[in-house]
């Protein structure tokens, strides 16, 4: 007979952890994922642990778009990266 696991599960892919890096000075509420496509499926989602546990989703194309405005450059979809 098969022992039951024990411990918490391992997750199927792995997530990268949320830092100062990535928030890049913004609070999570300004770039958290708001589902504009309402599938979540828009290319620009990115998901990450968050230290004190549970999961942020995070959208890189708002992430940008504040970026340019804070920093001064035109915004370009096709500069977005995570």
């Amino acid at each position: 007979m098969t022992e039951a696991p024990t411990g918490r599960p391992k997750p199927k892919g792995s997530l990268r952890i949320l830092d100062d890096a990535v928030l890049d000075g913004f609070s999570l509420n300004d770039i958290k994922c708001r589902s504009c496509s309402g599938y979540g499926n828009c290319g620009y989602k990115s998901t990450y642990l968050v230290p004190g546990g549970g999961i942020a989703s995070i959208c890189m194309q708002r992430r940008h778009q504040m970026r340019c405005e804070r920093d001064g450059v035109p915004f370009d979809p096709a500069d977005i990266s995570a």
